[in-house]
C-alpha cells in the first residue's frame, strides 16, 4: 500500500474514533492485483444502519458484548455502498479488500468478522483503538467459501467479539511503500519505530 494512502486511512480512521463512531469502508486497487490497495474510500459511519430494527437484533444475539455496546457492528448504508461502487467503477479500479474498525477490541479478527466477511474479498483489515493513544492495524487474508455468511436475531451466539482461531484466516504482514517522507508519517501516526515497520 502507498504510505500516503495508508496515512489518509490512519488519520481519518482515528477523526471517526475520537467521534465515538465506528470506521468501515473499501481497499481499491487495480484490476489483477488483489493484495495491493491504491485507494481507500470510507463509508459514512453516521450513516450506520447497525441499530435499525432487524439488524440490532441480529447483532445483539451475537453475545453479551454486542448488548452492552451498541457500537458494535456496521450495516453499510445502501446509498453509500452504491455510490461508492460508482466511483470505483468510474476510475476504472475494483475493490481489493474491506476494512472496519475496533473501538475496544484488539486488531482481532473475530468470529462475527469471519461470519460477515464477503467471499468476494481475499483479505480484511481491522484497526484497533483498543489500547494506548495510537491505532494498530492488522490485515487477514481470508479463505472463505460462501456457507456460512451472515448474522441473524436467531443466532444466540456468546463470545463473537473473540479471535477467529480457524484456518480460513491467516495474519498478513502490510508492506508500506512510497517516498521516505511519507513512509515516515505513516510510521508515526502509528506509533512505531523505524525498526518495528
Amino acid at each position: 500500500m502507498p504510505a500516503e494512502v495508508c496515512l489518509r486511512f490512519v488519520r481519518h480512521a482515528t477523526r471517526v474514533h475520537r467521534t465515538g463512531l465506528k470506521s468501515f469502508g473499501l481497499f481499491v486497487g487495480d484490476p489483477g492485483t488483489p493484495f495491493r490497495a491504491t485507494d481507500v474510500i470510507f463509508l459514512d459511519s453516521r450513516r450506520n444502519r447497525r441499530n435499525e430494527s432487524g439488524n440490532r437484533e441480529a447483532f445483539e444475539a451475537q453475545g453479551e458484548y454486542f448488548r452492552r455496546y451498541d457500537d458494535a457492528g456496521f450495516v453499510a448504508d445502501p446509498a453509500d455502498l452504491l455510490t461508492a461502487h460508482r466511483r470505483i467503477e468510474d476510475s476504472g479500479g475494483e475493490i481489493v479488500a474491506v476494512f472496519h474498525s475496533h473501538r475496544r477490541q484488539p486488531a482481532n479478527f473475530s468470529w462475527i468478522d469471519f461470519r460477515l466477511h464477503n467471499p468476494a474479498f481475499a483479505w480484511h483489515l481491522i484497526i484497533s483503538f483498543h489500547e494506548g493513544p495510537y491505532p494498530r492495524i492488522q490485515p487477514f487474508r481470508v479463505d472463505k467459501d460462501g456457507s456460512e455468511l451472515g448474522i441473524a436475531p436467531d443466532d444466540d451466539r456468546q463470545g463473537s467479539e473473540l479471535a477467529y482461531l480457524g484456518p480460513e484466516v491467516v495474519p498478513l504482514c502490510l508492506v508500506v511503500d512510497g517516498p521516505p517522507a511519507d513512509v515516515s508519517a505513516c510510521v508515526a501516526a502509528l506509533g512505531l519505530s523505524a525498526s518495528r515497520s
